[in-house]
């Protein structure tokens, strides 16, 4: 081995398991494509858990195979979190912080989803279900009121909404879940949304008075 590829082999040893797959799947952006890699996966298996647990089950597991699918159209290009920062005006979405709002506000929330539905009650997987469809009409309204396409409107549209549907649609077959339950569950999502575009906003409102003060 030469000495210039040997140098080049130190950082790597040095920084660590860790640091390299956060710097590979983050700093270099390839998450997006390393979910639909995993979406892929997941979808493989759909048959199997079909058929050892109920419809319901099936398809609330299925709604996180559908999201990294949504996943790879918003951010393969990191091509949102360009957008929301066009119209912000600035970076308010940092490339960690659009990583971790979709691990944990994601992949987190249907994975808990999954296992409360599997494991304490069914009912538990409107979390993932609403993700979806709650999701798929901030897509829809944005694009409506902008008149314009986003990145993730076709998944929202062609996936989330018939997908989503059917899958709500099943599951309140199953659990017969009321009224309150509903705008519990709902009301959880749409707080999540809330909370990050009330993000964006406070940071595009300290960048203008930030402006504004020069």
């Amino acid at each position: 081995m030469t000495e210039n590829h040997a140098g080049a082999c130190r950082p790597a040893a040095k920084q660590g398991v860790v640091a390299a797959c956060w710097r590979w799947l983050v700093e270099d952006w390839n998450w997006p494509a390393a979910g639909l890699v995993a979406a892929v996966l997941i979808v493989g298996l759909l048959p199997a858990v079909f058929a050892v647990a109920s419809p319901a089950l099936g398809l609330v597991t299925a709604q996180l195979p559908l999201y990294l699918i949504h996943q790879a159209e918003e951010h393969i290009g990191d091509r949102f979190r360009r957008q929301i920062n066009a119209q912000a005006g600035g970076e308010a979405l940092s490339r960690p912080a659009t990583f971790w709002i979709n691990s944990l506000g994601v992949w987190g929330v249907d994975l808990v989803a999954i296992g409360l539905a599997a494991g304490l009650d069914l009912a538990w997987g409107f979390l993932a279900i609403y993700l979806t469809l709650i999701n798929a009409v901030v897509h829809l309204f944005a694009g409506i009121v902008r008149r314009e396409s986003n990145a993730g409107l076709v998944t929202a549209v062609a996936l989330f909404l018939p997908v989503g549907g059917v899958a709500w649609w099943t599951l309140e077959r199953a659990t017969g879940l009321g009224v309150p339950g509903h705008l519990l569950i709902a009301g959880l999502i749409v707080v999540e949304h809330a909370l990050i575009v009330a993000w964006v906003v406070t940071w595009r409102g300290r960048a203008s008075a930030q402006e504004h003060s020069r």
